[in-house]
């Protein structure tokens, strides 16, 4: 027991010495500012930082894609930053491609919802680590840049006009993807996400955040997310636009062709055949509200059967060695 305490003690001690450094390099202040971590200022502490990135590293682009550093300057009337340990509070500014439609002979633009990815300023988020759609992912990435380095999005958006089943199936549109609605056309807009605020006194002192009025603690807020409008990231495109197949063309993208679902796993290897039909399932079962939590449920019972068999035969062993 003691050289197992001995070792727990040792993993935690080497963990947070090597998640120290990039931890404070993400609040330079904190040290600048001899709050904490002052002691990196010597000679020997200055050259750990500069090889650290070898070990572990902050968060490099993702502090960029999340906002994180945006911090406010305003302060508070005695010069006092309004932010913990003293600092500015960071402004998260996400950054997310909004896609519209024109459904059927409608004039009227709708939103389009995806499964995962931040929209509807009253969802809650859906995604949770480790989980991550390789779809919805590459959407944040894509809303770094601009849609001429991303040209997959513009032959997604010819996918959508030509109503592919595979492809419309990435969306969360239930309805669209049956085959009861049309989407005749289509335009992205760019937004700066940032999340609520519970009404509290360091949260008031932030500018520019929205604060959500909740009576109770386990309260379903009526706004999740606040937006900003960046500007225009695609413009409104029909099926058959010329420009959109010339820009598809001079990207190297052939004719647009619709995969059929049953076809989904033909071109995956060997290795991959059995998780992409497991993956298939799954995407069939989220269709019904009660299947998934009831294959969820299965999943876990089965888990904590085979713990308690496991541990069982455990004991029954050492009682047969004991006699």
């Amino acid at each position: 027991n003691r050289l197992n305490t001995f070792i727990h003690v040792l993993v935690c001690c080497l963990c947070i010495s090597v998640t120290a450094v990039p931890f404070l390099d993400l609040s330079p202040n904190l040290y600048q500012s001899m709050l904490l971590g002052f002691q990196l200022r010597s000679s020997t502490w200055r050259n750990i930082r500069q090889h650290s990135s070898s070990v572990s590293h902050g968060y490099g682009l993702f502090r960029r894609m999340t906002g994180v550093g945006q911090q406010s300057t305003d302060v508070s009337t005695n010069g006092i930053p309004m932010g913990w340990a003293g600092l500015p509070p960071s402004i998260v500014a996400r950054p997310e491609i909004i896609f519209e439609a024109l459904i059927d002979d409608s004039d009227e633009w709708r939103e389009l919802s995806f499964r995962w990815k931040p929209g509807r300023i009253d969802q809650l988020p859906l995604q949770a680590a480790p989980h991550q759609p390789r779809f919805d992912w590459r959407m944040w990435f894509a809303a770094l840049g601009t849609i001429q380095h991303n040209p997959w999005l513009v032959s997604f958006t010819d996918k959508i006009l030509a109503g592919c089943p595979t492809v419309l199936d990435l969306l969360d549109e239930p309805e669209i993807a049956a085959g009861k609605h049309k989407i005749t056309r289509v335009r992205a807009n760019l937004y700066h996400y940032d999340f609520t605020r519970v009404d509290t006194e360091w949260a008031r002192r932030i500018p520019g955040v929205k604060i959500v009025d909740t009576d109770s603690f386990f309260r379903y807020p009526d706004q999740v997310w606040t937006r900003e409008f960046v500007g225009q990231y695609l413009p409104p495109l029909e099926l058959n636009n010329q420009s959109l197949r010339q820009f598809l063309q001079q990207s190297g993208y052939g004719p647009s062709i619709c995969a059929d679902s049953k076809d989904r796993c033909t071109d995956a290897g060997p290795s991959a055949q059995v998780p992409c039909q497991v993956a298939a399932s799954l995407r069939k079962l989220n269709r019904e509200s009660w299947a998934l939590p009831l294959a969820a449920l299965f999943s876990c019972c089965i888990i904590v059967w085979w713990g308690f068999s496991c541990q069982r035969n455990r004991s029954m062993q050492a009682k047969l060695k004991l006699e």
